[in-house]
């Protein structure tokens, strides 16, 4: 449509996305904020404002996307997490609310240990744990590392944007396979879901989300890797699925004995930290 204002393209993109979600007006002003460069108070204050023809276009673009399924965050090209925007694509996990609390636990396990402990972030993704771990913890050495060498740029770059890149060393890991895990406390968001839930999960990366048909692939390898580095004095943060807990604690006894383990569960009650200590 030629010459559209801000107000017929809001009611076009709504229209146009009223099957796929429920949050259609949100999300068409959110993407039209980010394409028109300006907030979405603007946009609805100013439904009148004629769009320049390359804001309509990448707006009906975007549109087509978020109507064929594309998550939010991937046609926007960032996503927020701990009140901070990391930019995302189809190679890293959308960071998701809930890791938030294992960012926090994570925060209070460093505050326990002397200044200048080393957090490692395993499977760091857009890198947003490690990043955020760097800013809010500022004497605190941190070590990213992720199997994908995709994922590692990206979080770099995160990094770049906010400052830390000089402060978070990066690096290509199989998990702990390789890894000094002395005096560290060791976090990680690593994939839970099970493949026959992944499947349906058509844009963000399986090597990101799949875990075997119990989701719990992953894990299983790490603890067995634990049972031949021996971690020591070392605090393990797993970000974990809801009702994995119980199953992963027996796991972590029978393969590499913890000191100490507990599950810590999120605001709803579901299982979602699990907590190791060497």
């Amino acid at each position: 449509m030629p010459g559209m204002s801000v107000g017929e393209a809001l009611a076009e993109g709504r229209r146009a996305l009223a099957r796929r979600s429920d949050t259609a007006g949100m999300d068409a002003q959110v993407v039209l904020a980010e394409i028109a460069g300006q907030s979405r108070e603007w946009l609805l204050a100013h439904p009148e404002a004629p769009l320049l023809p390359a804001q309509q276009s990448g707006f009906s673009s975007a549109v087509r996307r978020l109507a064929d399924g594309e998550p939010l965050a991937y046609v926007l090209g960032w996503w927020e997490f701990y009140g901070r925007r990391f930019r995302v694509s189809p190679e890293v996990l959308i960071p998701r609310p809930e890791t938030e609390l294992l960012v926090d636990t994570a925060l209070k396990a460093v505050a326990r240990r002397p200044a200048g402990t080393r957090a490692v972030d395993l499977g760091t993704g857009s890198g947003c744990i490690a990043i955020t771990l760097a800013l809010e913890s500022p004497s605190t050495r941190v070590v990213a590392t992720d199997l994908s060498t995709a994922a590692l740029l990206i979080a770099r770059d995160n990094a770049r944007r906010h400052g830390v890149l000089g402060r978070i060393g990066f690096a290509r890991f199989d998990l702990a396979d390789g890894l000094a895990l002395q005096d560290a406390v060791l976090v990680a968001n690593l994939p839970y879901v099970p493949a026959g839930e992944a499947a349906s999960m058509r844009f963000e990366p399986h090597l990101a989300l799949e875990a075997g048909d119990d989701g719990l692939a992953l894990i299983r390898r790490l603890l067995d890797q634990f049972s031949v580095c021996r971690p020591q004095r070392t605090t393990v943060l797993l970000e974990i699925g809801a009702g994995q807990g119980d199953r992963i604690l027996g796991m972590a006894e029978a393969t590499c004995s913890p000191l100490r383990a507990g599950v810590s569960p999120d605001l709803a009650g579901r299982d979602r930290v699990l907590g190791l200590e060497f």
